[in-house]
């Protein structure tokens, strides 16, 4: 081999083994490249036990983990235990937390047989850390299986944020390279989630000031859907992990600053992400007359009381910051400030003021030097003596003219589109398995309204979104013909109405098409233009089976449970759709039906 062709090589190998962050300003803060003989514990915990749902058979150990040739490898095996076949796999999940920045992680996933579900992901820990607020899937890929999920759910609470669609559930064709290393990496930032998929952008998730710091996990879960045994013992690896963080002025990076996440879903004694020391009783979240939104943070007994609430940060660019924060109080309290500590100086207190009215506190210079930070809020009070907190922000200094995010709350607002995609640009599709689940919560009851604007790229029978479920009447579904036609399907695929509008829509222009159904009454909408309406229909989309799709809808895969595997062959009534080809954006599905006024706002808006 020559030298010039052995540099080549070299090279070529050097590239395909890391990526590189999206921006010259990154700094790197954290890597396990796994160079040694064994995980090391001081910055891992082993993912334990059974994990167990629908579609998911599984038993995590920690033996099953292990650093073998500069390589995080976790090995999927079926075994006896206790008398029993377990699935058995396992995984690693940080013991640091990590908030916005550009997460890259390079592995070889199991791919032999079915039933090994390899993942990159972010998640809160709940329990002591309370930090569970979302869950972002770097990479979802179940062996064998020719798609990989790039995912954003919020997950606040264990109840479950029933009103809340997934902002983001994304399902990209995957092509592994010949040697099946893949080089997964994420950008999380205050304007959402940016997916990567060997340094080339495969989705984005818009979902803005989504605040937390949260684990990193890094597992192989054995027994999700059928398992090949044969084909196991078998293992997945791991390369590195590798965090980048960068700064984002004007934006804070405490999360629940405002105290909005917990909303009435979560122990309001329990602020999401903040941590209580002392008389824990005395600090609770409250609903009602908030300096920004809802809710605020109170602290107040019946007796005498001392109590902190208190978020440390971790793995933050050094650098000067601000403390920011609207209070008020009311007696005569010994202690009640904010403080600040472990930046790398002495501590800082910030005073809250007497008085019965909103006030701004700011410490305007903050100089961390340790790539962390304590933020707390002190009492030490009597009987009747009570503050209370709200919009509490630690950040870069906005930039000149440029004003602070203000915190954001999850809940959902009355009249809004239950699930949004693609507002800030549009997205395209080939005509590959390239599509978005959507929660069976949307577009859902006997008023419904659907929105998009499209751009084909050519003429064909496709629907371009839908939620329609195998059987019955109770989905819904706007699709296209190859003669131009524009349909609103009620009922399932098997059993269905077509409302027609004969639109003779055109290829490489965008068009907004806006359906609507009010109780029977289905409207047919193009570029906010009524094109077709159809009364006294008797179909009700209240089906909660199936999940909603954006984009291929041929349905070859489908979500069981957390997953996204291989579907079953459908009825021999139902034929399999094709996939749409062109562009979509702007997307937006209410649970309500739009007047016509807003139709035609809507429409306004449309490029």
């Amino acid at each position: 081999m020559t030298f010039f062709r052995l540099s080549i090589l070299i090279l070529l190998v050097t590239r395909l083994a890391h990526a590189t962050p999206p921006a010259s300003d990154y700094e790197l803060l954290f890597s396990d490249e796994f160079n040694g003989d064994r995980v090391n514990e001081r910055d891992w915990d082993f993912r334990l036990g059974p994990r167990t749902g629908t579609g998911i058979d599984g038993l995590n150990l920690a033996r099953n983990v292990r650093v073998v040739e500069g390589h995080l490898v976790v090995m999927a095996n079926r075994e006896i235990i206790d008398g029993r076949s377990a699935n058995t796999g396992g995984g690693l999940i940080s013991k640091h937390r990590f908030g916005y920045g550009y997460y890259e992680c390079r592995s070889q996933p199991f791919m032999a047989g079915r039933g090994v579900h390899t993942a990159f992901w972010q998640r809160g820990m709940g329990g002591l850390e309370n930090n569970s607020i979302f869950e972002i899937d770097s990479h979802e890929i179940d062996s064998t299986q020719k798609i990989a999920c790039n995912n954003l759910y919020v997950d606040i609470s264990t109840k479950g944020y029933l009103e809340l669609a997934w902002p983001h559930r994304g399902q990209v064709p995957l092509q592994l390279p010949p040697d099946r290393w893949w080089i997964d990496a994420y950008e999380y930032t205050p304007d959402g989630v940016i997916f990567y998929d060997h340094g080339k952008i495969v989705a984005r998730a818009e979902f803005p000031d989504l605040v937390a710091q949260q684990n990193i996990w890094l597992t192989a879960l054995n027994g999700v859907g059928h398992v090949d045994a044969d084909q196991q013992p078998g293992e997945t690896r791991f390369d590195y992990f590798r965090y980048y963080a960068r700064d984002y002025p004007g934006a804070t990076l405490l999360a629940n600053g405002g105290f909005e996440y917990n909303q009435d879903k979560v122990d309001l004694e329990r602020p999401v992400a903040w941590q209580e020391l002392g008389d824990v009783a005395a600090s609770r979240v409250v609903r009602g007359d908030a300096e920004q939104g809802d809710f605020k943070l109170r602290h107040e007994s019946d007796s005498a009381y001392t109590v902190t609430t208190t978020q440390t940060l971790q793995f933050i660019r050094n650098g000067d910051y601000e403390l920011r924060a609207r209070v008020r109080r009311v007696g005569g309290q010994s202690t009640a400030c904010l403080r600040v500590s472990a930046y790398g100086g002495p501590d800082l207190t910030l005073a809250i003021p007497s008085s019965a009215e909103w006030a701004e506190v700011r410490l305007p210079s903050v100089p961390v030097s340790t790539h962390g930070v304590t933020i707390a809020v002190v009492s030490v009070a009597g009987v009747g003596d009570w503050l209370e907190v709200d919009e509490v922000q630690f950040m870069k200094p906005p930039l000149p003219g440029q004003q602070p995010r203000p915190s954001r709350s999850f809940a959902y607002r009355e009249g809004e589109p239950l699930w949004q995609l693609a507002q800030a640009a549009p997205i395209s599709f080939t005509g590959d398995e390239k599509f978005y689940f959507f929660g069976r919560n949307c577009g859902l009851g006997d008023t419904i309204t659907v929105s998009f604007v499209m751009q084909p790229a050519k003429r064909s029978d496709t629907f371009p979104i839908a939620r329609l479920p195998k059987i019955g009447r109770a989905g819904w579904g706007v699709g296209l013909t190859a003669s131009g036609d524009v349909i609103f399907r009620l009922g399932s695929h098997a059993e269905h109405y077509d409302v027609v509008a004969h639109a003779d829509y055109r290829t490489s222009v965008a068009t907004r098409v806006t359906c609507v159904y009010d109780r029977g009454t289905a409207l047919i909408y193009l570029d906010g233009k009524l094109t077709r309406r159809v009364d006294e229909l008797t179909f009700t989309p209240t089906d909660v089976t199936a999940p909603g799709r954006l984009g291929a809808n041929s349905g070859l895969y489908e979500a069981v449970g957390d997953v996204t595997l291989t579907a079953a062959a459908p009825p021999a009534k139902v034929r399999r759709l094709q996939n749409y080809v062109g562009s979509l954006g702007a997307v937006r599905v209410f649970n309500r039906a739009l007047a016509a006024a807003e139709v035609a706002a809507l429409s306004a808006e449309s490029p």
